[in-house]
């Protein structure tokens, strides 16, 4: 697995979030391997994995399901660093939708985010990339976005649904709360259905000038940590691609910019084929919905791209020698013991 990288922002408010449900946050910053005098740094690059980890276990510790959340909720617009100069200032929330998208290296290399429009229907997807999914980290980064576009517009745009891949928790009401707009959980994807006319709704902060000086101003922020391989940005791509059945070499390429036979030989230039790629994703995310959801298998194969339950248990038998259903019990079961 690529080494990827979360910015210590993330954790900014950690111990005290921590502290406030009976946790020594401090005691597991170092059991994570995360030194506490990084997070003082806003912008200091740490290892994704503890990270994403330290949250799951937080969360484990303390009883919350709403940890992640939590963490979103204790911070502010003004508080997700010099991205807001620029948002605050563009003419609408479209255009901040494609700025947080330009600038998301900022944050980290783990989430991928993409606008799909069908008609008067807008979908503001958020990915997090195959193995560094959890609902805690999946709540913190769909909770930070929501902040930022809602700041973008000072507080007037709202969402007509947040939707989240994770299961249903005990008591929903804390993502109500935040929200402030109906909440579907185990859904297909992260993130937020708007229309296109909210989407278009003009700022009326709007300053052209002072957009075009904070743009500049981001682009001397090192893109530390940024994927630079083809292969690296494929994964990206067909990761969004393939709930939509859409992962096609050439909808991937479209995505980057490329012809199909460019992306086949800046891959091939990398060791990498296109079918190789696909197939590593998928397997990815058929481990994480298999182990870490109660998803059908139906659903599980529109997730990943397949028209028929059928073709997807064809294909997870010949990959991992077993049918879905079957891998799930053994490998919960293991688990569990």
């Amino acid at each position: 697995m690529p080494f990827r990288q979360i910015r210590a922002a993330s954790l900014g408010k950690y111990v005290a979030v921590a502290a406030s449900l009976g946790i020594d946050g401090r005691a597991l910053l170092r059991e994570a391997g995360v030194p506490v005098e990084a997070i003082k740094d806003p912008h200091t690059s740490l290892p994704a994995l503890p990270v994403i980890r330290l949250f799951e276990r937080t969360a484990e510790l303390s009883g919350c399901e709403s940890f992640g959340l939590q963490m979103a909720q204790a911070r502010s617009f003004g508080s997700l660093g010099p991205l807001t100069l620029l948002l605050e200032r563009l003419p609408n929330i479209r255009e901040a939708v494609h700025a947080t998208i330009e600038f998301l290296y900022l944050f980290n290399d783990v989430l991928a985010m993409s606008l799909e429009e069908h008609g008067d229907v807008c979908a503001i997807r958020l990915d997090m990339l195959p193995g560094y999914q959890s609902p805690q980290i999946i709540d913190l980064a769909v909770g930070l976005a929501y902040l930022a576009l809602a700041g973008a517009s000072a507080r007037k745009w709202r969402p007509e649904a947040v939707h989240l891949t994770r299961q249903r928790p005990l008591d929903p009401g804390p993502w109500r709360r935040f929200f402030a707009a109906p909440v579907i959980f185990a859904e297909p994807f992260n993130g937020f259905t708007t229309t296109a006319v909210a989407l278009d709704a003009p700022n009326p902060h709007a300053d052209e000038l002072m957009a075009r000086h904070a743009r500049r101003l981001l682009k001397f922020i090192p893109r530390e940590g940024v994927p630079s391989s083809f292969a690296e940005r494929g994964i990206r791509a067909i990761t969004q691609l393939l709930p939509n059945a859409d992962a096609t070499l050439a909808r991937v390429a479209g995505q980057l910019g490329l012809s199909p036979r460019s992306l086949q030989r800046q891959l091939k230039d990398e060791g990498q084929q296109f079918g190789q790629l696909v197939d590593d994703v998928r397997r990815e995310l058929a481990r994480t919905y298999l182990l870490e959801s109660d998803r059908s298998i139906t659903s599980i194969a529109g997730l990943l791209g397949y028209h028929s339950p059928s073709s997807f248990t064809r294909w997870f038998s010949a990959t991992f020698g077993s049918s879905p259903q079957a891998w799930r019990a053994k490998h919960r079961g293991s688990v569990s013991a």
